[in-house]
């Protein structure tokens, strides 16, 4: 039995066996191994060929799902900005109306401190005018 006879089958087995032309076996053997050769280059290019193809679409996939999840967050982190950028409007809103309330009772509370000033004013200068009414009034009395 030949090494290469479970390989290349009992056709070279029987020409070594019969003796035939050392050369003529030397290059049926080259000519097997050549095809062998290139089946096995052929099975590894279209092996590869689809590992590449594979990991191209994996690739692929990847990417893609990297876009959605991408896309996913810029859509949340606008959301989320809209949503701080609402609120502030509201608490602004807010503080203006506060400020705006607050203001109008200051500002009542300045016009009636003013309104009671005048009034005491008025009172005093009434007052005035009745205690110098009675100063002369008595000094008309008195030099009489």
């Amino acid at each position: 039995m030949s090494i290469n006879e479970h390989t290349f089958g009992d056709q070279h087995s029987d020409t070594a066996r019969a003796g035939g032309d050392g050369s003529q076996a030397a290059a049926r053997l080259l000519e097997m191994t050549a095809r062998e050769t290139d089946r096995w280059r052929a099975d590894a290019r279209t092996e590869a060929a689809g590992v590449v193809a594979q990991a191209r679409d994996e690739a692929a996939r990847l990417v893609q799902t990297a876009q959605e999840e991408a896309e996913r967050l810029l859509s949340s982190a606008r959301d989320e900005a809209a949503q701080l950028l609402n609120d502030a409007r509201v608490e602004a809103y807010q503080v203006r109306q506060q400020t705006t309330a607050l203001r109008e009772h200051h500002e009542a509370d300045v016009a009636h401190l003013q309104q009671v000033a005048t009034e005491h004013r008025e009172r005093l200068r009434r007052h005035l005018n009745e205690v110098l009414a009675q100063v002369d009034s008595s000094e008309r009395g008195d030099g009489q």
